[in-house]
């Protein structure tokens, strides 16, 4: 479904630096008749969902077992609901249906995504994008909003941003760090760890293109913030001769990621030293794998091509004699 890329468009937005943690609600109305749930809302602590809320079963599920004595807790989730029930209002009313959705027909995806940072016990404003089948419509916080001029109706008049102003200096923002906080300290066994990254410097010969490869790979590590750089000679590659992997997630929740580069025969044998460069919270110090051509690297691609074109000959030959003997009885 086309409007679902909008969860890629918002994703982009919880990214935040190394040794900064962040809550956000991610909540999507669908507009249409599909298999997926009416509206949902998923609370993510980092690049951990601590909470999920499916509006079919009216249910705030926790990843974690809640207790039904911790008052601290309670004041919690009633929060979580307030901020769950204004964005279904929100999203539900018929105005607002009428200002998105205004000659529009089929299934449409209408997506919010809210939240806040804290940096060093440094807060953050709190945050909100809206969007609609993957465009962006509106961005605010404590101090702006703007507005896509595709959609002229979602503009506020001043009434409505003072009001708007004072939920969020005084409601969303104190409520987002509450939040933040609590859950911080409940999963602090699981977001404060740290694992160092296991890294490799891989090369190997590529028999259809005659290149070598070579890949700088990291795994095992967390948080999932990390800077990877290949350089040439000591200055960095540019990312357009690069193979630029994502950073994805392992089964048990550490993160890889990769960077790859093709080298032409020709500069094989300038003999360049290739360097994979790595920084992490976990490492005091840059990492640094190099490695350099040896003499007659390229002559191993060469050798391949050859033993793939011998092979080819020792098959091709035995069948062309046998044709031209099946054709000599035939006449």
């Amino acid at each position: 479904m086309k409007g679902i890329t909008a969860l890629l468009f918002l994703l982009q937005a919880t990214a935040v630096n190394t040794g900064s943690h962040s809550i956000w609600a991610f909540a999507t109305f669908i507009h249409g008749q599909t298999q997926f749930p009416e509206f949902s809302v998923a609370f993510m602590l980092d690049d951990l969902q601590v909470l999920y809320y499916d509006h079919g079963m009216k249910k705030l599920i926790s990843r974690s077992q809640t207790s039904s004595t911790n008052v601290v807790e309670d004041i919690i989730l009633i929060g979580v609901n307030i901020v769950i029930e204004d964005m279904y209002n929100s999203m539900s009313s018929p105005a607002h249906r009428v200002n998105l959705l205004s000659n529009h027909t089929g299934v449409h995806v209408h997506q919010i995504l809210g939240g806040c940072v804290l940096d060093n016990d440094k807060a953050s404003p709190i945050t909100m994008w809206e969007a609609y089948d993957g465009t962006e419509v509106t961005r605010y916080n404590m101090h702006n909003r703007t507005v896509s001029p595709q959609w002229p109706l979602l503009k506020w008049n001043t009434g409505e941003k003072e009001l708007w102003l004072m939920q969020f200096r005084h409601i969303y923002q104190p409520a987002c760090i509450r939040i933040l906080k609590y859950f911080l300290e409940k999963e602090k066994n699981i977001v404060l760890r740290k694992e160092r990254p296991r890294v490799r410097l891989i090369h190997k010969p590529c028999t259809e293109t005659g290149e070598m490869k070579v890949s700088c790979l990291a795994t095992g590590f967390y948080p999932r913030h990390i800077n990877l750089t290949m350089l040439r000679d000591g200055h960095p590659i540019p990312d357009e001769e690069l193979i630029l992997g994502e950073v994805l997630p392992n089964g048990d929740g550490t993160y890889q990621t990769r960077r790859t580069l093709s080298i032409h025969s020709e500069e094989l044998r300038e003999r360049h030293n290739y360097t994979c460069s790595f920084t992490h919270l976990t490492l005091d110090n840059k990492l640094d794998i190099n490695w350099v051509p040896e003499e007659g690297s390229d002559v191993a691609v060469i050798s391949s091509l050859v033993v793939v074109l011998v092979l080819v000959l020792v098959f091709t030959i035995p069948v062309f004699v046998i044709y031209k003997r099946r054709r000599k009885v035939t006449l």
